[in-house]
């Protein structure tokens, strides 16, 4: 039984230890960048020890050596090339440590038909997709339109993405620093079919944003066909176009619906006794 417990000990304290020695590793394989702050310490050489940010050029100055190029190198070089420059005209055989305090943050933007569009910060380490950036957001507003997601790269490039398609494989793609991704307002926001004649509430009916609107829902929104109303004389203005309908038929009977467009005037006729 003892000799159990100490093999479970000694399990657990490999995985600590890996775990431990991978997170050095990462740490050490980082690739520095402009706005990083970093910290050198030189062993026995208090005076030395500073605190830096990392300029938009790529330097940063360290005393005694001055400015060093250290973007674009990893932890590791960075700390190889300081160690060199101190061991060339000033030190002995230096212990140089460097360290990063805190990191340069990216961030990508979401603008448009979400509850709280703004700046999102990319976390350093496991990125930032699509689907959990618009998640950030509080999601998309009900005005916005579900086939009309843009995301624009940093480069310029950009593509069309719709709400299913994020919800599914596309919102795993990955963002970058300087992306944003744009959720357009629906283009029937504002758009309305007008309802005339004997209808229980005539006048504007607003179109869905989804943009589909037939004429029997159109006119149940419009309260229904009052009494007098003649169900056989329904006409549909499209732009000075006039189409008559026997709206008893389509209501009754079924078949093809009839597709309404923003700005088209449905007028019911009053039946005569």
């Amino acid at each position: 039984m003892c000799s159990i417990s100490v093999l479970l000990v000694s399990a657990i304290l490999v995985i600590f230890t890996s775990r431990a020695t991978a997170a050095e590793d990462a740490k050490s394989s980082y690739t520095l960048r402009p706005s990083d702050l970093v910290r050198l310490s030189v062993y026995e050489e208090p005076e030395l020890d500073t605190e830096v940010r990392i300029l938009k050029s790529g330097q940063a100055s360290f005393p005694l050596i001055g400015s060093v190029e250290v973007a674009g190198l990893s932890v590791t070089a960075a700390t190889a090339k300081i160690r060199d420059l101190y061991a060339k005209d000033y030190l002995v055989d230096p212990q140089v440590t460097l360290t990063v305090d805190e990191y340069a943050t990216d961030f990508v933007s979401v603008i448009g038909q979400v509850k709280e569009p703004g700046q999102i910060p990319i976390p350093q380490t496991g990125g930032l997709d699509i689907g959990s950036a618009l998640a950030t957001t509080g999601g998309i507003t009900e005005n916005a339109d579900e086939n009309n997601i843009q995301i624009v790269r940093a480069n310029g490039s950009s593509n069309v993405l719709t709400i299913a398609a994020i919800q599914g494989g596309a919102g795993r793609g990955k963002l970058g620093s300087g992306d944003r991704i744009i959720v357009h307002e629906s283009r029937y926001v504002r758009s309305f079919v007008t309802i005339l004649g004997r209808v229980g509430k005539p006048g504007a009916v607003p179109f869905p944003i989804d943009g589909r609107l037939d004429l029997v829902t159109a006119i149940a929104m419009a309260g229904g066909l009052t009494e007098l109303a003649n169900p056989k004389k329904v006409s549909v203005n499209r732009k000075g176009r006039v189409s008559m309908v026997d709206f008893r038929e389509l209501s009754e009977k079924g078949g093809d619906s009839i597709w309404l467009q923003p700005g088209d005037i449905v007028s019911v006729a009053e039946r005569f006794f």
